[in-house]
């Protein structure tokens, strides 16, 4: 993979393209849990690509993925955003970064999120309920606990202060659970 890197640095087409194949699949992912699947997040992911080719000579960084993925990450949030201004998509949640607080605390008495989504069912439900999750914060919680980037490497992507990407995952973390909870999914846990 280093030597792909290094290779693509120099301006080797080939090595580039094994790098995209390597990371297209996870990429296309990510994207399509933004936008949704099809052809934005198709669209989205090329971009991301051809921006990445055209300024690899300037990469200096060792994290490749992390810096993909924020290119990537970028032009999903900035398309999402243009089609909610544009009325394509239901407005977020009022607590989108702290508003009212409905979502910030736990319900009480609920089973813990990790306990709730075994099997397929559970994994619909979790996406029935992510899609209630402010963007910033489903983009953070979905590179943690989904593509493994550390915490550092999400603020890195998000351009956010450490803090704000622990924040950000929790209180997904939270929605997701609650959203579970009040609409009586007891999972694995019930």
């Amino acid at each position: 993979m280093t030597d792909d890197l290094d290779r693509a640095r120099q301006g080797d087409a080939r090595a580039f393209d094994a790098l995209a194949r390597t990371y297209e699949r996870s990429l296309y992912t990510h994207v399509a849990r933004i936008v949704g699947p099809g052809a934005d997040a198709e669209d989205v992911v090329q971009d991301a690509f051809v921006s990445a080719w055209r300024s690899i000579g300037s990469f200096e960084g060792t994290a490749f993925k992390a810096w993909l993925f924020r290119i990537a990450r970028n032009r999903a949030i900035d398309l999402f955003r243009a089609k909610k201004r544009r009325g394509e998509l239901p407005l977020e949640p009022p607590d989108a970064e702290g508003g009212d607080g409905s979502w910030a605390e736990p319900v009480a008495g609920g089973p813990e999120l990790a306990d709730m989504v075994a099997g397929a069912e559970g994994l619909a439900a979790v996406q029935r309920a992510l899609a209630t999750v402010p963007v910033e914060q489903r983009d953070a919680l979905l590179l943690r606990d989904v593509e493994g980037f550390s915490y550092e490497e999400i603020a890195t992507i998000t351009a956010s202060e450490l803090g704000t990407v622990k924040s950000r995952i929790h209180r997904a973390r939270l929605t997701v659970r609650n959203v579970l909870v009040t609409q009586g999914w007891k999972g694995s846990a019930g």
